[in-house]
């Protein structure tokens, strides 16, 4: 993960962390109700488009992770900008994930409505 809050406006990002801890930042690092977490191994994260994300501290000096995307989406790089407000505008219409993405046909990434479980 970047140092600079980014997110996608083409698709939603799950994460899997697969060796080390980090302290990760979602929501923007100057947003009052951002969440700042520990992450550690095994642990995986759903990013749906358009939140921000950020690595805020690698804590051993080991933190890799991969990052996965649903099938024949490609992920862009969004930061914000007043140019990008088309990109923005366009999240909107994403769809959810057909499938969970660790569960497959049944899982709590379904239950995902209009942004709420």
């Amino acid at each position: 993960m970047y140092s600079t809050t980014h997110f996608h406006s083409t698709t939603h990002e799950v994460l899997c962390i697969a060796s080390g801890r980090a302290r990760l930042c979602f929501g923007g690092e100057d947003n009052p109700a951002r969440v700042e977490t520990e992450v550690k191994i095994g642990d995986v994260i759903i990013i749906p488009a358009g939140v921000g994300h950020k690595l805020l501290q690698d804590l051993d000096s080991g933190f890799e992770m991969v990052g996965s995307y649903p099938k024949g989406k490609d992920w862009d790089m969004c930061y914000g900008r007043e140019d990008e407000k088309a990109n923005i505008e366009a999240i909107k219409d994403l769809a959810w994930f057909d499938k969970d993405p660790i569960y497959g046909d049944e899982g709590p990434a379904l239950q995902v409505v209009c942004g709420s479980v």
